[in-house]
């Protein structure tokens, strides 16, 4: 079910016009506001999402929610659909 995510380029600029969702809660978490590479640049290991309905949570990092490149199961067009249950950091 990954295969996609090996074989597509993404910009940031596509992701972020991505709404992620959770599939095991069927709930959706927003958009994606910026990534977080490894330490050699060569890996994205998290996406990350701001927080909802909340203005002045924008500049509150602590708040901001991290998502393993490892959760991801797929990305369609415009959603990223992940695993919140798979093993691995959040």
């Amino acid at each position: 079910m990954r295969d996609n995510l090996n074989d597509q380029f993404f910009t940031l600029s596509d992701l972020r016009q991505m709404e992620v969702i959770d599939i095991n809660k069927g709930k959706r978490l927003g958009f994606v506001s910026d990534v977080i590479f490894d330490d050699d640049l060569t890996r994205i290991e998290y996406i990350v999402i701001p927080p909802q309905n909340n203005f002045l949570s924008i500049f509150r990092k602590k708040d901001e929610l991290l998502i393993s490149w490892d959760k991801i199961r797929t990305i369609g067009i415009d959603v990223i659909l992940i695993d919140t249950l798979k093993e691995g950091n959040e």
